[in-house]
């Protein structure tokens, strides 16, 4: 792919996210909206039926696909080499961490994750081990999702996407301006490293569907509606990122 036709592609999305934030912050106060009015804990869901029918395929391809290779990287692969992989993947999305926090105004938090990134990256061999935390540098990830929360844009409709599933409007903008700010994603779309972005890609997904793997499986046998209950834990989780408290206990990582 020629360098010039991939850098116009990103520069795109990166257009495309402001103008749809723009777009957002228009209608953040929209009275429909019982998230953007200020009710975090409320949902707005216009589509409902439209999602139903998302999950349902999402669980169809979960079913045949997903889960049986993740039951083998899980079988395959111990707990202590998956979270080798799970903080390489979080630890080379530092630079949009970073640039997160900046744009929020966070300089001190963006000074910590340039800390924990060079700690990890050189005395953690790549960010295979969590250096930094193990000397109680922690750090809470922040998207552009989160960005735009901060500066008082509503999460707008819920949205079930096929693979990626739950989101929002609001957080699905920041998951492309995201992309957009990912350095090693400009370099591996506009080098035409296309290995670079499928393995990181591949990898990222099967991190996501090991760490949700359990907690699906409890809401798939516990929950009278699973729609109901996995859009009430998204909803909690991007309220805990949001406050910047510890989603842990009702966290469901999505692909990032």
């Amino acid at each position: 792919m020629p360098a010039n036709f991939s850098f116009a592609r990103t520069f795109s999305m990166a257009v495309l996210a402001g103008l749809i934030s723009l777009s957002l912050a228009g209608c953040a106060v929209n009275p429909k909206d019982p998230i953007s009015s200020g009710d975090e804990a409320a949902v707005y869901d216009p589509i409902e039926p439209v999602n139903r029918v998302t999950l349902a395929f999402n669980e169809v391809l979960d079913k045949i696909l997903f889960n049986p290779i993740t039951t083998v990287y899980r079988t395959i692969v111990p707990e202590v080499g998956r979270t080798a992989v799970h903080n390489v993947l979080d630890n080379l999305k530092s630079p949009v961490y970073a640039a997160n926090e900046l744009l929020q105004g966070n300089v001190s938090d963006a000074g910590v994750v340039a800390k924990r990134f060079a700690i990890n990256t050189i005395v953690g061999v790549g960010g295979i081990v969590d250096m930094a935390g193990k000397q109680g540098i922690t750090y809470q990830p922040e998207d552009f999702g989160q960005t735009l929360a901060t500066w008082g844009v509503g999460s707008g409709p819920y949205i079930v996407w096929p693979i990626l599933g739950p989101s929002t409007l609001r957080d699905s903008v920041g998951f492309v301006a995201d992309m957009a700010m990912d350095p090693i994603y400009w370099y591996a779309t506009n080098g035409d490293h296309d290995a670079i972005k499928y393995t990181r890609t591949g990898l990222t997904v099967l991190d996501s569907k090991d760490r949700t793997y359990d907690l699906m499986h409890d809401l798939r046998r516990n929950s009278g509606d699973l729609y109901t209950s996995l859009q009430s834990v998204y909803v909690q989780r991007r309220k805990a990122l949001v406050d910047d408290l510890d989603p842990t206990k009702t966290a469901l990582p999505t692909i990032e």
